[in-house]
């Protein structure tokens, strides 16, 4: 009997253990930080520092491609979970003038004139023209701080990749601080091979961690290595990370739209 309560134990205590998942343990999450917050696509930054907004977020709305409605109800609910999250302020504006990030959803014909318009000269973003299904660009202070940024989604070359949604969710969630896409971090909407069109439980966990009190604007690698136990502490604390998979879904788009 007394040997069978110790294999007992045992087995409970093995089966808790193998019930994480591998996006749970801390070095996981540690690494796909540095590598989705400190690394940049399509522009190479030899001494990465962290960015982040430090002010409230107002997004001007454009459309002149499809279903407008839906796509402001699509980006509204998705802003508001992105709000959730992070404690963000995220709010719409009918004035340009007040706004700060910019969400235009045109034609694919139409994409170079809306870059000129919102981002700037095409040629200096090439790349990222010519590879990209949609594109988000950003301005900072000398702070670190995220200041203004631009996301131009060309509704109909979008849905013949069925990429429409992708767009809409990954676009705005990397204007927030997080600009970098890796295969090697998964599961993830910054992972161009993985199937996920929704933020996942670890997107959710590596949101929290980036608007950390414990994380400043313009750390580099190094610094925000050293301070990284800290915001580990507390995501455990806060059984962030032991629930990231039922919290992620609450006010998102996939819930929203019953997906």
């Amino acid at each position: 009997m007394t040997r069978f309560s110790l294999w007992f134990v045992a087995f409970f205590i093995a089966s808790n253990a193998t019930s994480q998942e591998r996006w749970q343990t801390d070095a996981y999450i540690q690494d796909s930080f540095i590598k989705i917050a400190l690394e940049r696509e399509y522009k190479e930054t030899q001494h990465p520092k962290l960015i982040r907004w430090n002010q409230p977020i107002k997004l001007f709305f454009e459309s002149d491609s499809g279903d407008a409605s839906l796509q402001k109800e699509l980006l509204s609910v998705h802003a508001q979970h992105l709000a959730y999250i992070t404690g963000l302020s995220i709010d719409f504006t009918n004035d340009p003038k007040q706004a700060n990030i910019f969400v235009i959803f045109t034609t694919y014909d139409n994409m170079e004139n809306k870059v000129r318009q919102y981002i700037g000269n095409p040629e200096k973003i090439r790349a990222a023209l010519d590879e990209a299904i949609c594109l988000g660009n950003f301005s900072r202070n000398s702070r670190y701080e995220i200041t203004k940024g631009s996301i131009i989604i060309p509704v109909d070359y979008a849905r013949s990749k069925a990429r429409f949604l992708d767009c809409i969710v990954e676009e705005i969630t990397q204007l927030l601080g997080l600009p970098n896409d890796s295969n090697e971090v998964f599961p993830s909407v910054f992972n161009d091979v993985s199937v996920d069109t929704y933020i996942s439980p670890l997107d959710y966990l590596l949101l929290k961690a980036l608007y950390s009190h414990d994380l400043t604007p313009g750390m580099d690698v190094q610094q925000t290595k050293a301070a990284f136990p800290k915001v580990l502490k507390a995501l455990h604390e806060n059984q962030d990370i032991e629930n990231a998979v039922p919290r992620v879904q609450k006010y998102s788009l996939k819930a929203y739209l019953g997906d």
